[in-house]
């Protein structure tokens, strides 16, 4: 089983009047997913299924990279993956579904810890700017400490300034 987890592209600055789940991406970021998810396709040739933050900058993620993927399933939204979620809870929606290929969009700094608790017992620091994508392999399930880091990509390799 692979996961793939990826943050979100740049959103809307928070301010005064819009609640934090309710950003969304700004036009640059859509561009940026749209270029980063064609980029991807080089690399992940599929993905059998998408969950998402409810949150809308990620969901709005998700959907570029089903409509870049030509994915014909409805991106699965679950507030479990929103600011703060718990790894556990990630294990838990990964080993449900227990597909191959699984891309799972959500939010800093949630993707790093997701990372280090999955690759390894000592922790690790992973970096995870807008628009990075990790694979993260397994063998069967989902376990804390026992996934590979096989690649992590970050937006600057294939978006040009």
């Amino acid at each position: 089983m692979n996961i793939y987890l990826i943050r979100h592209g740049d959103a809307e600055n928070i301010s005064k009047g819009i609640k934090d789940y309710e950003r969304k991406l700004t036009h640059e970021g859509e561009l940026r997913m749209k270029k980063a998810a064609a980029f991807w396709k080089n690399i992940v040739p599929e993905f059998d299924l998408i969950i998402s933050s409810p949150y809308i900058r990620a969901l709005q993620t998700a959907k570029i990279i089903a409509s870049v993927y030509s994915i014909k399933k409805e991106v699965i939204t679950d507030k479990r993956l929103g600011c703060g979620s718990g790894t556990e809870d990630l294990i838990e929606l990964a080993n449900v579904f227990a597909a191959a290929d699984i891309a799972i969009v959500g939010h800093q700094p949630d993707l790093s810890n997701h990372t280090s608790i999955l690759i390894s017992g000592n922790g690790a620091y992973v970096d995870y700017k807008k628009g990075t994508i990790a694979k993260i392999s397994f063998h069967n399930k989902v376990k804390e400490g026992k996934g590979v880091l096989e690649f992590l990509i970050p937006p600057n390799i294939f978006i040009s300034k």
